[in-house]
């Protein structure tokens, strides 16, 4: 599995599970509630965690786009397509997807494993927040981005880390 796309949904389930109204209410959606999963399951019977994903990113995505605009920029929940497709395809992977469940059984759990990913902490600061541009060291700019998430949801105010388009 490719690491970067590993890592790319891995912060993508985390934050959009902290972002959720349940938790950090920085989007109005619930999609790895117990209710959701109770609504979902009969429907997306053998996709369910792919449903919840595709809910939660797209909630996050609108949030980011209004808090940092749409263009040359992309942000965790809007990346260049390549990078798009190999994020869905490491949910083909089950052994990947109970490992990203166990993240997901309360907020502090989540946090621990946000921190975990971090390079190292960040200043997280209101709205939006540069990491440079996409093309240097993607890796390094998700390490980071998880920092700031991490600082936000600590200090409870709502950050958005982005890279612009490499000129």
């Amino acid at each position: 599995m490719n690491t970067i796309a590993a890592t790319i949904t891995e912060l993508r389930v985390l934050i959009g599970y902290l972002g959720e109204k349940g938790q950090a209410n920085w989007w109005g959606s619930e999609f790895f509630s117990a209710t959701a999963t109770a609504f979902l399951a009969p429907i997306f019977n053998r996709s369910l965690f792919l449903a919840q994903y595709q809910g939660a990113t797209a909630a996050a995505a609108k949030v980011h786009d209004e808090a940092i605009g749409v263009g040359r920029i992309y942000h965790l929940f809007r990346l260049p397509i390549g990078l798009e497709q190999a994020a869905a395809e490491a949910l083909n992977d089950p052994a990947f997807v109970l490992s990203l469940q166990t993240h997901l059984v309360s907020q502090e759990q989540g946090m621990v494993r946000l921190e975990q990913l971090a390079a190292k902490q960040e200043a997280a600061s209101p709205g939006p927040v540069s990491l440079g541009q996409i093309g240097d060291d993607l890796e390094l700019a998700l390490k980071r981005a998880a920092g700031v998430y991490h600082s936000a949801f600590a200090l409870g105010i709502q950050s958005y880390p982005y890279v612009r388009e490499a000129e």
